[in-house]
């Protein structure tokens, strides 16, 4: 009941023996602060955007938190990443593959879970000659609808008990902007350089 400083917060580290040099991630300030809101956001089914440079560890960041201080047995990650030549197709097929059929037209993680949905490179799908991006735009539709249409039945695909986190560069080489009607829909965290 008492506030505490996030220095108070950052955990003793030793790097343990036979680690790979890409796992080890040294908690600082800074990751505590990430780890802390993810951990309050996701729980409320909050979507979560995190932007900055290349480098600055956001997908790891994200990815030690949903998979190692987050109980797997209720919540579930999925991940997936975005480059320029990503399609909606793929981007639906990999969620479609990883979700249960809860009942008919009814699709989400086994009963009690949640799925996390995480997008890296949120911003590399390629622009199409009318400024469209297909798997921003079947992402948004997800967040608006709650589902999509499944493209062999031509039927609605309700999408439940998920959240989405993502993580995106500041736009350039090969970065595009992402249409405000996405990024709406997410709570939005910085990375310094």
């Amino acid at each position: 009941s008492k506030w505490k400083s996030w220095v108070d917060l950052v955990p003793v580290y030793t790097v343990p023996d036979g680690s790979e040099y890409t796992s080890i991630i040294v908690p600082n300030v800074f990751s505590q602060q990430f780890q802390f809101m993810l951990e309050l956001l996701i729980p409320m089914r909050k979507h979560v955007l995190m932007c900055g440079p290349t480098g600055t560890g956001k997908s790891a960041y994200i990815m030690e938190t949903i998979t190692k201080h987050m109980d797997q047995e209720k919540f579930k990650p999925m991940s997936l990443g975005f480059s320029a030549k990503t399609s909606a197709a793929m981007t639906q097929d990999i969620i479609d593959g990883k979700l249960d059929k809860r009942r008919k037209g009814v699709y989400g993680p086994p009963m009690g879970s949640q799925t996390v949905i995480f997008v890296d490179d949120l911003n590399m799908p390629e622009v199409e000659f009318y400024g469209a991006q297909p798997p921003i735009e079947l992402c948004r539709q997800l967040l608006d609808n709650g589902g999509w249409y499944d493209l062999k039945e031509k039927s609605w695909k309700s999408i439940i008990d998920t959240t989405m986190v993502t993580a995106q560069g500041p736009v350039g080489g090969g970065k595009n902007v992402v249409t405000p009607r996405l990024i709406r829909h997410f709570n939005i965290f910085a990375f310094a350089a």
